[in-house]
């Protein structure tokens, strides 16, 4: 079965849902080109989770929304950890659930610096965990004034 057709063969609110992931993908990508970092992580953070809260009925999961960012991310050219966790961090801010993007540096082969990012919530790794350990994390971006 083809890409297009198992998108069709989707409920409506989980294609609604890949789109929207697909469509935030592609946003942060563009901006993260075109603006600095922290023009767009603001922008990511000023949504800020919804005031519907999270666990409303017919409302995504936070894994509903992890698997529709991981999925979206395998069509959107050069959606790095840092795309996908930004991208990740504002859809689950649009259905209120709170997350928090964590940056992490390490030495890679050669000696070469390595940076990864994923993003945290309710005390577990929502996106980016497979290398994370890896990495030694850097202080929190929401504790910077």
């Amino acid at each position: 079965m083809g890409s297009l057709a198992k998108l069709i063969a989707l409920p409506a609110a989980e294609r609604r849902l890949l789109l929207a992931a697909a469509g935030l993908l592609a946003a942060v990508r563009v901006g993260l080109w075109t603006f600095p970092f922290r023009s767009v992580y603001g922008a990511v953070r000023s949504r800020g989770p919804s005031a519907r809260g999270a666990g409303v009925p017919g409302e995504p999961s936070s894994e509903r929304i992890v698997w529709a960012v991981e999925v979206a991310a395998r069509r959107v050219p050069r959606a790095t950890c840092l795309v996908r966790a930004l991208a990740a961090q504002a859809l689950l801010a649009r259905y209120g659930h709170a997350s928090e993007l964590r940056l992490g540096v390490a030495r890679g082969a050669g000696r070469a610096f390595e940076a990864h990012a994923w993003l945290e919530g309710n005390g577990q790794i929502l996106i980016g965990g497979a290398t994370q350990e890896r990495y030694v994390p850097l202080p929190s971006l929401d504790s910077r004034p």
